[in-house]
Order: C-alpha cells, then structure tokens, then sequence
C-alpha cells in the first residue's frame, strides 16, 4: 500500500511495485530459505537496476501506477528474480543495515565532499586559466 501520509511530498511508485513483486516471490519460497534472505537487499538490488518512478499528485500517482503496470510488470518480474539469486549466491555475506543517524551521517558527508571538491575545482581551473583572463586586460 502507497503510504501518502509521509512527509514527503512525493513518492517512488516503483518502490512500492518492487515490494509487493518482492512480497509475491517471497511466499513461493521454501520457509527455511526466507529466514536466510533478507527484503532490504532483495530490494535495494532490484531498485538500483530500475527506473524510478515518481509522483507527486494524485493523478501522477495514478499515471505513474498504470505506467509500472504497463510498461514496467515483466522487467520488475525478472529483475527481482536475479535480485533473489544475487542475494541467495552469498547468503553468509555480512551485511550491516542503515538505520536514519547513519543515513543522515551519510548524506551529510557526501555533501560536504561534494562541495569541498567543487571548491578546489573551482581553484584549480581559476588558478589554471588565470593569465588567460585577467579582469580589466584587453589583448
């Protein structure tokens, strides 16, 4: 079920077809196996080998959901399939989830990175390309 009671103000609609194509394969599963397997990775895997989605009215949401179903059903089908076989190739691989301090962390981190490395970008071109362009010099 598409959750609209977010904070968000949009959502991924191919988040939610992921989930239940994951749900469906997960009840033709023997039990021993699903307690070995873990949703998250089963979705992530998938999630990053499709498009996204997205949807931020009603009617995207209805557009978007008839889109998944039209265009998208088969291609979810099958990539959720090679993310069950993926995920089941190294079961006893460790995994370590995220939870929201760490995300956060993450996300503060890259956007600091990202804008220190756009700082000594800047430098280094400014600094390059300075004899070619001095302000107030007409050659």
């Amino acid at each position: 079920m598409i959750q609209t009671n977010s904070k968000k103000k949009y959502v991924n609609i191919m988040e939610e077809m992921v989930a239940q194509e994951v749900n469906r394969k997960m009840t033709l599963l023997p039990e021993k196996l699903t307690k070995y397997i873990k949703r998250a990775d089963v979705e992530t895997y998938a999630l990053n080998r499709l498009p996204p989605l997205y949807a931020s009215s009603k009617e995207g949401l209805q557009f978007q959901i008839k889109k998944a179903q039209k265009d998208y059903e088969k291609k979810i089908a099958m990539v959720v399939s090679h993310a069950f076989a993926a995920v089941q190739k190294d079961i006893l691989r460790k995994s370590t989830p995220l939870f929201k301090e760490e995300i956060k962390k993450v996300a503060s981190a890259t956007a600091t990175a990202t804008s220190e490395s756009q700082k000594s970008a800047n430098q280094n071109y400014s600094s390059r390309h300075s004899h070619y362009y001095r302000p107030g010099c007409a050659r």
